[in-house]
């Protein structure tokens, strides 16, 4: 299912000394599919974006459309649009609160309506979808598990809705390397069942390793979508936005420094390996 936004412009505090732009006619598209990775800077706007697509943020002004609805009118069926958009926040082990594992991943179906029976078996299948073990999990207390456990039970909690779009609010934040790996890992796996991906991520190796496409947000513009190699090919750009380039990236621009002719926008390690033998035979 694709996501349009046209013209969305949003404003906090609207005619108060505390007015402040958010959002600034910002237009995109996120086709079917994407694994899309927004990034900028904290205050870009990037988080009032995405919670205008689960309608959890409502249209000020300008157009939101979810696949062929309209999120723009004030009634909408927001039990529809919320078990389409499953949104995962930073830190989302702080969200949970049932006494449970089962409960807490349960909880979310309780709220569509759907019967005990088929909560608890999405539940199960939700838990086992994010690599925990259903009867050795299912009645611990959540407040019991380690860090990322926690962040995986959360996510679980997410996909028992089912949901066709997936919107991750840095889902690595916190974590040491190996959790980092782990949770990109299970978010890759997860994707055939929930196939288009929105992920807010300040890791711009994680951007550039995983995402088709980059909107770069700046002050509540958009000011441009990239494919990753586009977009970190562009130093210059890089830096009048302040954004760092991933570290593969970065040691290719290192070696063209040293007179390796090897191509820009190089964002994958076997692609630098391949690029460095080239002109090592040359």
């Amino acid at each position: 299912m694709s996501i349009k936004v046209e013209n969305l412009k949003y404003v906090y505090s609207k005619k108060t000394p505390f007015e402040k732009v958010a959002l600034d006619g910002v237009t995109m598209e996120i086709e079917d599919g994407d694994f899309f990775g927004i990034i900028g800077h904290t205050g870009s706007g990037k988080s009032t974006l995405v919670t205008h697509f689960n309608a959890l943020t409502r249209v000020q002004s300008g157009k939101i459309y979810l696949g062929e609805t309209d999120l723009t009118p004030k009634k909408i069926d927001f039990k529809k649009v919320r078990s389409t958009v499953g949104m995962v926040f930073q830190y989302p082990e702080y969200q949970l609160f049932d006494k449970t594992v089962e409960d807490d991943v349960a909880f979310g179906c309780k709220n569509l309506g759907l019967s005990k029976e088929e909560c608890s078996q999405r539940a199960r299948q939700a838990i086992e979808l994010v690599g925990l073990d259903y009867e050795e999990i299912k009645d611990r207390s959540p407040f019991e598990l380690s860090g990322g456990q926690k962040r995986r039970v959360a996510l679980a909690g997410v996909l028992s809705m089912r949901p066709e779009i997936l919107v991750l609010d840095e889902p690595t934040a916190g974590l040491d390397p190996r959790g980092k790996r782990e949770i990109m890992e299970l978010i890759v796996s997860i994707r055939e069942s929930c196939p288009t991906t929105v992920m807010i991520s300040h890791n711009m190796d994680e951007v550039a390793g995983f995402c088709n496409k980059v909107a770069v947000m700046a002050e509540g513009k958009l000011y441009g979508v990239f494919s990753p190699s586009e977009l970190f090919s562009q130093k210059e750009l890089l830096e009048t936005l302040g954004l760092a380039m991933p570290k593969i990236t970065a040691l290719a621009e290192k070696l063209r420094e040293r007179g390796f002719d090897i191509a820009r926008g190089i964002v994958r390690p076997e692609v630098l390996v391949s690029e460095v033998e080239r002109v090592l035979s040359s």
